[in-house]
């Protein structure tokens, strides 16, 4: 048990100065003042309620947890992650996909690197399939990873208008949606579809098309890498506006000035999502489509955005959203306790100081992984 005295609480909305008392994994109860008399075995921290604020913990919805990369041969291959690296940027949940190497990378090998991390401490899932189509999977039907494997929360990346994809198309597009959903339904997830969007002409074409009859719902879909290029940024946009769906940006060195710009564009940050792309490959291309380049993607990307957008005046109720509220909704991991700091919910959450947003303490699942930067004792 462990109790946290005078924090300003943002969940994501602010709520005050609380204490929250956490029990084992979840937050059990938020009061402006909890009483400790007659609790054994209690762990206490105080804090100075003009230096300190609590958020809760960053949502990443797109991490390679087992590397990614190869475009460039076997040395071009990324390293594996560690829960400790995300920790320390204040990742609490992460969501981990295959990309463009379905071959030398598998499904099991990334079901189990996702389990350990939840042995650590973090909340984390995994999707189904990768770039290609028709797509890979463990049991051998997409339907069947979803409902039977609890981790398995949608299909991705599948990449769309890109010259490493299938070309996949509208039609194809939606029925892999269709069937997604439902499995999500039997399973008790909210099953989603995270498309790789590329730079080819068609861009989005083939979203707006897997919805246009109706019978899809947009929501099923998160195009990511919206911001690559500034044709498909507007479709982004247009895909906010005409269908109400999401859009998740990987974070960069511009990301926050984006989204100052689309919070004006479209008046509030309610479908704007950010991730790392962590441990992923960040490939170079001349005009031929030759490699000329390629590194692997930070895991700090969510850090790094939410501290900028505070720096650039947003608010802290509306700097949470990208990194945490709007991908816990998209990626339903809301259904887990994940994305607000509330009774019942995972004791998942970040104490910032005001004064020059150092992260000071990490939850991850009511364990303290990080105090004042430093990785706390897990024995």
């Amino acid at each position: 048990m462990l109790l946290l005295k005078d924090l300003p609480v943002y969940s994501s909305q602010y709520i005050g100065i609380k204490d929250i008392l956490i029990c084992g994994t979840r937050v059990e109860a938020i009061a402006d003042k909890i009483s400790i008399d007659g609790i054994d075995k209690l762990k206490t921290l105080y804090f100075d309620s003009k230096r300190h604020f609590a958020v809760p913990g960053f949502v990443d919805g797109h991490v390679h947890l087992i590397g990614g990369g190869g475009e460039g041969g076997f040395s071009t291959r990324t390293r594996e992650g560690t829960p400790e690296e995300f920790a320390c940027c204040g990742t609490t949940a992460v969501v981990g996909m295959l990309g463009t190497d379905s071959i030398t990378r598998d499904h099991i090998s990334l079901l189990a690197k996702a389990r350990a991390f939840r042995e650590w401490g973090l909340g984390a899932w995994v999707l189904t399939g990768s770039y290609r189509y028709p797509i890979k999977t463990i049991t051998g039907d997409l339907a069947k990873d979803i409902v039977l494997i609890p981790e398995v929360i949608g299909v991705g990346e599948v990449a769309v208008s890109d010259h490493r994809g299938s070309n996949i198309s509208g039609a194809e597009l939606q029925r892999l949606a269709m069937d997604t959903r439902v499995a999500a339904m039997l399973a008790g997830k909210k099953g989603i579809v995270v498309c790789h969007m590329g730079n080819a002409p068609e861009r989005m074409k083939p979203l707006f098309k897997a919805v246009e009859n109706g019978s899809l719902p947009p929501k099923h879909f998160i195009p990511t890498h919206i911001s690559r290029n500034d044709k498909l940024l507007e479709e982004g946009i247009k895909w906010v506006k005409e269908n109400d769906g999401f859009i998740d940006l990987t974070a960069g060195k511009n990301t926050s000035s984006i989204i100052m710009n689309l919070r004006a564009e479209l008046g509030n940050l309610n479908r704007i999502s950010v991730s790392s792309d962590g441990l992923g490959s960040l490939p170079k291309f001349d005009e031929d489509g030759k490699l000329i380049e390629i590194t692997a993607a930070p895991v700090d990307g969510l850090l790094r955005v939410f501290k900028e957008l505070l720096q650039k005046g947003l608010s802290v109720e509306e700097a949470i959203k990208p990194v945490c509220s709007v991908p816990a909704t998209a990626l339903g991991l809301n259904r887990f306790g994940y994305g607000k700091i509330e009774k019942g919910y995972s004791a998942s959450l970040l104490v910032f100081n005001t004064e020059n947003l150092n992260l000071e303490l990490v939850l991850a699942n009511g364990k303290i992984v990080v105090q004042k930067g430093t990785l706390a004792d897990q024995r």
